[in-house]
């Protein structure tokens, strides 16, 4: 269909209300468009139960359906695979290997992208746990759990700011990640962002960025936020007067003012009082 093109064969057959087995099923050939399909279908099912009603049977039989004229032509049977020009290969023998070979291969099977999403779903969600497996990411993400970072804080960092910073997945450090992401919400976002970029370099450690406690004192904060409103007495009465977008203004003058390294939500908190004061 990418190709603007569509050919479909569908599969019919019809029975009675309550019937368990299925009757004999004919085949509609080379349909391109959904209309055509739905059109053919009903056709080819009224087709059938006036056959079986009037005591006759269905054949196997391949069909074309005529848009134009809602009929359809019946063009050749199919009754056995040899009617595909399926035929066994006589220099190719039955097979059967020990079940001991049979086990040991089997256990070489990598969990599949399907079970290892169902696995990690429960601890996420259906769209995280798509998203990490397909995008080659559930198993970094299950090594950085198991090294003490939470599932759903380890999912979003390693799915948006890892893979947003580029980071080979298979060359970053889970054990130093699970510390970032612990310490996310206490180091200044600069140092977090830095930390990241640089988590597959060879001998990295978080330590020194972990050690970068982001400035939540409110008495050190405040005469920066005061000097910041007192610097910008236009922007103070314009958020006043409703345009409340300017928050963000003022939040990034004080971290630019503590070189990012003020708590935003302490900041953001804090400046909110002030206007609204």
């Amino acid at each position: 269909m990418e190709k603007g093109t569509l050919r479909v064969d569908a599969n019919v057959s019809v029975r009675e209300r309550g019937e368990t087995a299925y009757r004999t099923r004919t085949e509609l050939k080379n349909m391109n468009s959904f209309n055509f399909i739905a059109r053919g279908i009903e056709a080819e099912v009224e087709r059938q139960i006036g056959v079986w009603e009037s005591g006759g049977e269905v054949e196997q039989e391949t069909y074309d359906f005529d848009a134009a004229t809602g009929t359809l032509t019946a063009r050749r049977s199919k009754e056995e695979a040899d009617d595909y020009r399926y035929f066994p290969e006589p220099d190719l023998v039955p097979v059967v290997p020990p079940t001991v070979l049979v086990d040991a291969l089997r256990a070489e099977v990598p969990e599949s992208p399907a079970a290892r999403i169902r696995r990690i779903e429960p601890a996420l969600d259906l769209e995280r746990a798509t998203v990490l497996v397909t995008g080659g990411l559930d198993r970094l993400w299950d090594e950085t759990v198991a090294a003490g970072a939470e599932a759903v804080a380890a999912a979003n960092v390693i799915a948006n700011t890892l893979v947003g910073a580029g980071v080979d997945p298979a060359a970053a450090s889970a054990m130093e990640l699970a510390k970032l992401v612990e310490a996310r919400d206490r180091i200044p976002r600069a140092a977090f962002d830095e930390a990241i970029w640089k988590l597959a370099e060879p001998g990295f450690t978080a330590d020194p960025y972990v050690a970068q406690e982001a400035v939540s004192d409110t008495s050190e904060l405040e005469p920066i936020v005061d000097r910041i409103l007192e610097a910008n007495p236009g922007q103070v009465d314009a958020y006043r007067g409703g345009k409340e977008g300017l928050l963000g203004f003022f939040v990034g003058q004080v971290m630019k003012e503590t070189q990012g390294k003020a708590d935003p939500r302490v900041v953001n908190e804090l400046v909110r009082e002030k206007l609204g004061a």
